[in-house]
């Protein structure tokens, strides 16, 4: 049976290499040229229902059809050129590509495609013929930094596979980037000569937290790529994470403080050991810190010891051994020196009180200045004006940042009589008011600046009086602050440790 070739669809969808299409004309060329049948493998075809111009599509064999087209060929032999197979089309032409010279981000386009169309990885993996495994890496491969994604574009790490390449882009987006600094340094020397499964075990192990590792009981913060895979029981770890783990450094970092925080409070006898020899935040510790109200020793101060009949009973703030209770000596001039006050429950709740109206007045300044609230009365702003001053509203100002000049309101640096405002219509006027507020608000905002942090108290009572002026609920503000500023669990401890002192005194 003979097939008409312009009753054939054939649409490319992939690049091709010209340099191979020309040896696969010739090769075509040389076999007629002998009297042979030009193909070697046949084309496949696609019954085509309902189209008034195509009888059949190439579903595999476009090169070679195309090359056909171009010698001049005007049919084509059922049986022997081509065949007929049924079928979606998208999954026919990647597997008739992916074992030839189909490229990762063509194999990856094509994936993602059919990903769509199918309820589950497992029926795309079996339509494919690969594991669930296999699919979900090579479609993770999306989620590459784009630093990682010029990586693997430029080949610079040579030694890279895309099994390499799979397992970074298991990491969120910035651990990524952490990772790209890891290898291209001395410490990632020896991942060139490591075989796949050590080069992913050696980034768990350092970039992921092994959660059975850490002394309080840990279920990970649900949000991280390691703790979704876990939750949703998918594959993209499959065989390389035999144990629970999570990737969010952030999470597990406030939940060590906190465990550290309630040990404290328990263990009021104990001291807190720090094995850093640079403690972040060490000299302004931020209010929120579960740890800023305890004294920390620095590597210096302290040295561990089995002697627990002469040595203090401490427990290490950070690092992999964080919560771990043991016994320490210190040098001699580190116990003379007076040891700093711990706070009391109430100091602390005073403190965090501090914190929430600062937060809560933050978040009115910002309110204002993003236009959210009322703009006063022309009598209020010059009233504010006559207490807190302003710089110049009116005439010409110059734009540091643009380098020109410009006059907003269209007027004069003196206004020369109050007819010249009056003369201004409604609308005028309206902004007037507001550039005058706006101007004011610059000094309003530095005073209750004083008060947003250090010693000073916050200024709690001015910040009353500018939310009535614009109509902002602050005490609303404080209500929310509060809920995102909640008071610490080692607090319970805290209350407990301190009921049970008054107790025994």
């Amino acid at each position: 049976m003979k097939i008409q070739m312009n009753k054939v669809k054939c649409v490319a969808d992939r690049s091709y290499n010209k340099a191979d299409d020309m040896h696969l004309m010739a090769s075509i060329k040389n076999r007629l040229d002998k009297g042979l049948k030009p193909l070697l493998q046949p084309i496949a075809l696609k019954k085509l229902d309902g189209d008034p111009q195509f009888d059949y599509s190439v579903e595999d064999g476009r090169r070679r059809f195309t090359a056909l087209t171009n010698l001049k060929l005007t049919e084509i032999e059922l049986g022997q050129e081509a065949i007929l197979i049924d079928g979606d089309s998208e999954i026919n032409a990647y597997l008739a590509n992916q074992h030839t010279n189909l490229s990762l981000a063509e194999e990856i386009k094509k994936l993602y495609s059919m990903r769509e169309r199918f309820t589950t990885l497992e029926s795309l993996a079996v339509e494919i013929g690969h594991s669930p495994t296999w699919v979900a890496r090579r479609l993770n491969l999306l989620n590459l930094s784009e630093l990682w994604k010029k990586a693997m574009e430029e080949k610079i790490f040579g030694y890279m596979t895309v099994s390499h390449y799979e397992t970074i882009a298991t990491f969120p987006p910035e651990i990524q980037d952490n990772i790209f600094d890891y290898i291209r340094g001395v410490e990632g020397r020896d991942l060139k000569t490591a075989s796949v499964k050590k080069f992913s075990e050696t980034l768990y192990e350092n970039f992921a937290t092994l959660l059975s590792s850490l002394p309080w009981q840990e279920e990970g913060c649900g949000e991280c790529p390691a703790c979704k895979e876990r939750k949703t029981a998918g594959y993209l770890f499959a065989n390389l994470i035999p144990e629970p783990r999570c990737m969010n450094r952030e999470y597990l970092e406030r939940k060590r403080k906190e465990y550290v925080a309630t040990l404290a409070a328990e263990k009021p006898e104990a001291v807190l050991v720090s094995q850093k020899y640079q403690v972040k935040d060490e000299e302004n510790p931020q209010e929120d810190d579960p740890l800023a109200e305890n004294e920390v020793l620095g590597p210096g101060d302290w040295r561990e010891t089995d002697n627990a009949e002469e040595g203090t009973p401490a427990i290490i703030a950070d690092g992999p051994r964080a919560g771990t209770q043991i016994t320490i000596q210190r040098p001699k001039n580190s116990e003379n020196t007076e040891p700093k006050k711990v706070k009391t429950l109430a100091e602390r709740k005073e403190a965090k009180t501090r914190q929430r109206k600062r937060k809560a007045i933050e978040m009115m300044i910002q309110a204002i200045k993003d236009g959210e609230t009322s703009t006063p009365d022309r009598h209020i702003i010059y009233l504010m004006a006559a207490c807190k001053g302003t710089r110049a509203v009116c005439g010409d100002h110059f734009d540091y940042k643009t380098k020109q000049t410009f006059n907003s309101l269209e007027l004069p640096d003196k206004i020369m009589s109050f007819a010249s405002l009056q003369n201004k219509d409604a609308s005028e006027s309206a902004k007037i008011d507001l550039f005058f507020w706006e101007s004011v608000c610059e000094n309003i905002f530095t005073e209750l600046g004083t008060g947003q942090s250090g010693p000073d108290e916050p200024r709690w009572a001015e910040a009353g009086i500018i939310a009535s002026l614009v109509n902002y609920d602050l005490e609303k503000a404080l209500a929310d602050a509060t809920a995102a500023l909640p008071d610490p669990k080692s607090w319970e401890a805290l209350e407990k440790s301190e009921k049970a002192q008054q107790e025994a005194a």
